[in-house]
């Protein structure tokens, strides 16, 4: 399991509840990113993104969302502190800043229509 760490239970107390916390705040990230991109495919003009656009980012969303949710599920089944590896969060973070850069699209195509 290249994608996950675990620390020793002899490890620092402070640490793992650190490193828990982190980790929950992390996947609340993604988790909220994910749930913005949803809605922003609710009001995205098809000057934007046509129809097919449209269902290929929801399809990455979908993705992300299950990636997250099972990332979680391992997290709380798991008895001891752990870290999940850059390699595993690089799609995460491409899928954050694909819903960044259709905020800002949706932004401009709104701009443009009200002037």
């Amino acid at each position: 399991m290249d994608e996950v760490s675990f620390f020793e239970e002899s490890s620092d107390a402070e640490a793992a509840a650190l490193m828990s916390s982190l980790l929950d705040s992390l996947l609340n990230d993604f988790s909220y990113w994910i749930n913005r991109g949803e809605e922003l495919l609710t009001t995205c003009p098809d000057s934007v993104l046509d129809f097919e656009e449209r269902n290929e980012m929801a399809a990455k969303l979908v993705e992300g969302r299950k990636a997250i949710v099972a990332t979680r599920s391992l997290v709380s089944a798991t008895p001891s502190a752990m870290a999940i590896s850059m390699e595993a969060m690089a799609p995460w973070h491409q899928l954050v800043m694909e819903v960044w850069a259709l905020g800002a699209r949706i932004s401009k195509a709104n701009v443009r229509n009200t002037n």
